[in-house]
C-alpha cells in the first residue's frame, strides 16, 4: 500500500486535531479558558489542513463561544465573522445559526440592540428544516430576547408563544430551561407578569436539573432583574439575587456577569430604602465598566441618578441621568435612553 506525502500530511493534521481538541476540553475542565481558546484555534487550523470542514466549524465555534464567555465581545464577533466567510460553514447550517446566535448575544452585551435584532432576524431566516431541534429553539430564543430588548414587546411575546409551541417534544432540561427563560422575559417585558413568573418557575425547575452552577447563577441574576423591573420587591426576588451571588463565588463567572450581579444587588438596595448602600456598590464598579462596557456604564449611571436623587443630591443625579441617556443613545438602546430621559425630566421639574 502506497501512502502519498499528501495523505501523510492529512493524517498528521488529523492526529494534531484530535490531540488539541482533547487539550482544549481539559483546559475547560480546569477553567483555563485562555488555554482552551489557544488549543481550539490550533485544532481548527489542523482541521482546515485536513479538509475537515466539520471539525473546523466545530472548533472555530468553540473559540467564539469561549470568547463570549470571557467577555471578549469584539473577538467573538470577529471569530464568527471569519467563520461566515469560509466555504465550510455553508455545509453546516446548524453551526451558521449557532454562530449568528453568538453574535446576537455579543452585540446585546455591547448594548447594540438594533444590530442584535438584525442578526437575530438573519438567523431566523436560515432554512429551519436543516437545523437540529436545539438549533431551531436557540434561534427562536435569541429572536425573542432581541425583540424584547429592542422594545417591540408585543412581537416578542408573539414569538415567545411560538417558542413555547416548539417545546412539545420535551427537549433536554438545559434547552427547555433556556427557552422558558426567554419566554418568561418576554412575559415580564410585555406586562404579562403572571406569565413571566410562571415561565421563570418552569425555567428554574428545568435548569435546577442541569449540573451547571454558572448557568444557574446567570438565570437567577436575570430573573431578579426582570422581577425588579416589574416592581416585584419580594422575598423571592432577593432569593434570586442571593443564589446568583453564591454561584458567582463558587464558579467565578465572567467579569461582565459579576458587574451585572452587583448592579442588580444595588437596585434591590435602592428599592428597599437603602440608597446610600446602593450608591456605594455602584461607585465600586463605575470606573471598571467605563472602558470596556459602555452599556453597563449606562445602567450604572442611570441607577446612580436615582440613588443620588433619593439622597438629595439633585445636581449629581442630573449629571448621571444625562450621561446615561447619552450612552444609551450612542449604543442604540432607545428603551433605556427613554428611561434616562424620564429621570432627567423629573429632576428638572423638581428643581423648578
Amino acid at each position: 500500500m502506497v501512502i502519498t506525502a499528501r495523505k501523510c500530511r492529512a493524517m498528521d493534521s488529523n492526529t494534531a486535531f484530535i490531540l488539541n481538541e482533547y487539550r482544549a476540553r481539559q483546559a475547560v475542565d480546569r477553567r483555563d479558558y485562555g488555554a482552551a481558546i489557544e488549543y481550539s484555534m490550533i485544532a481548527a487550523a489542523k482541521a482546515a489542513e485536513a479538509n475537515d470542514g466539520w471539525g473546523f466549524c466545530r472548533m472555530t465555534f468553540n473559540v467564539a463561544e469561549l470568547q463570549l464567555g470571557l467577555g471578549l465581545m469584539d473577538e467573538c464577533i470577529a471569530t464568527c465573522g471569519n467563520l461566515f466567510e469560509t466555504d465550510a460553514i455553508k455545509q453546516y447550517p446548524d453551526y451558521e445559526s449557532r454562530a449568528k446566535v453568538l453574535v446576537t448575544r455579543a452585540m446585546h452585551n455591547r448594548g447594540e440592540m438594533g444590530d442584535a435584532l438584525v442578526t437575530a432576524r438573519e438567523a431566523s431566516r436560515l432554512p429551519m428544516q436543516e437545523l437540529s431541534s436545539e438549533g431551531r429553539l436557540s434561534v427562536q430564543h435569541v429572536l425573542v430576547a432581541a425583540l424584547a430588548e429592542e422594545g417591540d414587546t408585543e412581537t416578542a411575546w408573539e414569538e415567545a408563544v411560538r417558542l413555547a409551541g416548539m417545546l412539545d417534544d420535551e427537549p433536554q432540561p438545559r434547552v427547555a430551561g433556556m427557552a422558558y427563560w426567554a419566554i418568561g422575559n418576554a412575559g415580564f417585558m410585555s406586562g404579562r407578569i403572571g406569565a413571566g413568573l410562571n415561565y421563570h418557575r418552569l425555567a428554574a425547575e428545568s435548569l435546577a436539573m442541569v449540573d451547571d452552577v454558572s448557568l444557574w447563577g446567570l438565570f437567577n441574576k436575570a430573573s431578579a432583574h426582570m422581577r425588579l423591573a416589574s416592581g416585584l420587591v419580594t422575598q423571592e426576588t432577593v432569593e434570586c439575587i442571593e443564589r446568583a451571588e453564591v454561584a458567582y463565588e463558587v464558579v467565578r463567572v465572567t467579569e461582565i456577569d459579576g458587574y451585572e450581579i452587583t448592579i442588580t444587588r444595588a437596585w434591590w438596595e435602592l428599592e428597599t430604602g437603602n440608597p446610600g448602600i446602593a450608591d456605594k456598590l455602584l461607585i465600586s464598579i463605575e470606573a471598571k465598566v467605563a472602558g470596556p462596557y459602555p452599556f453597563l456604564l449606562g445602567r450604572t449611571l442611570q441607577l446612580r441618578a436615582r440613588c443620588l436623587d433619593a439622597l438629595g443630591q439633585e445636581a449629581a443625579a442630573m449629571e448621571c441621568a444625562q450621561k446615561s441617556e447619552r450612552i444609551f443613545t450612542e449604543v442604540g438602546a432607545e428603551v433605556l435612553a427613554a428611561d434616562s430621559r424620564k429621570i432627567r425630566d423629573a429632576l428638572g421639574q423638581s428643581a423648578r
